[in-house]
Formats: C-alpha cells, sequence, structure tokens
C-alpha cells in the first residue's frame, strides 16, 4: 500500500478531520488508492484518495487552504513557498481519513522486532542478491540508517528503494527460516 506523509503538527488536524487535502509538488497517487497516513513517524490511519488535481499557485482558493487545515488562503500558499519556493504547478491531493485506534509503528509492521542490519548481514551472506541490492545492503550497514543510505544512493526519495530491499530480503529468510 502506498504512504502520504505529513509532519508531526498536521497530526490533530488530520485526527479532529480538519485536514481534507494536502499539496505536493510530485504526486505518486491515483483517486481510489488506499493509503497509510504517517504523522510524526507512527502510522496514524488510513485515507482514500478522492481526487487528484494539478493546479497552480493563483489557482490555490480559500476552499482549500480550509481543506488543507489552513486558516487563509495567504497562509496556504506562505507554507507552499517556505516548502517548496515558486512551484509553476502543485498536486492537490483529496481524501477521506480514517485514524486507528492505536497507532502503529512502521518498524513494526514491516519487519517485526527483528534489527534492520541484522537482515542485511544475513542476506549478505545466504541469499543471492543483485549487484544493485548487494550495493543497498552494504552501504546500509556502514551507516546503519535508511535515511543516510538513501541520500548516498542519491537523495532521501530513494528511502522507498532501501525500505523495499530490506523487506524483500526479510521475506526470503523468514522463508528460509535463517530469521
Amino acid at each position: 500500500m502506498k504512504h502520504l506523509e505529513f509532519k508531526d503538527k498536521y497530526k490533530e488536524l488530520l485526527l479532529s478531520g480538519r485536514k481534507k487535502a494536502t499539496i505536493r509538488l510530485q504526486c505518486y497517487v491515483r483517486e481510489g488508492d488506499e493509503v497509510f497516513v504517517h504523522c510524526g513517524g507512527k502510522i496514524i490511519g488510513t485515507a482514500k484518495i478522492k481526487k487528484v488535481e494539478e493546479r497552480s499557485l493563483e489557482d490555490v482558493d480559500e476552499e482549500l487552504a480550509k481543506a488543507d487545515g489552513f486558516n487563509s488562503k495567504e497562509e496556504l500558499i506562505n507554507e507552499i513557498k517556505k516548502l517548496y519556493g515558486c512551484p509553476k504547478k502543485v498536486y492537490v491531493i483529496w481524501f477521506d481519513f480514517k485514524p486507528f485506534k492505536n497507532e502503529i509503528d512502521p518498524h513494526e509492521m514491516y519487519y517485526s522486532n527483528v534489527d534492520l542490519v541484522e537482515i542485511a548481514k544475513k542476506a549478505l551472506e545466504s541469499l543471492s542478491l543483485s549487484e544493485g541490492d548487494r550495493r543497498i545492503l552494504e552501504l546500509f550497514i556502514k551507516t546503519q540508517s535508511i535515511r543516510k543510505t538513501a541520500i548516498k544512493l542519491g537523495g532521501i526519495k530513494k528511502r522507498g528503494i532501501v525500505r523495499k530491499v530490506l523487506r524483500k530480503c526479510l521475506n526470503e529468510l523468514r522463508k528460509r527460516g535463517l530469521i
């Protein structure tokens, strides 16, 4: 399942139902997608994507500002400029949020109580890996951080690639009874 990540400062807006939209520079979700909602490092619920629109900053209006949890159009535009500079276009993602009763730690959800460095080391010892996966795991062992590994691979947005390799290796190690 895909993910929408929010800063911790938006948690109460999400939980109260006031935040029903978000603005992003890039969009990887589509209408109808169900996504996990992360906030402050925890998964706090799911959201159903209702609509995705491409807009210019001039097309940002009061309705969108309120749906995004801001008090005014000006406040929202200032936040967009602070985060993204002056983009020519943005994506508006409209969603219905459903909170979980209890927050979920993403690490526990994907890796249980298994140490990520242990996964990487055992995978390198025991599995037949592609050169790319091997390189990612070796780098991860050096940095001991998904974030730092992603940055060394070319940018923070590469975190998903690192996570995917670690999860794939964990699943294979579990199948073989090695973890």
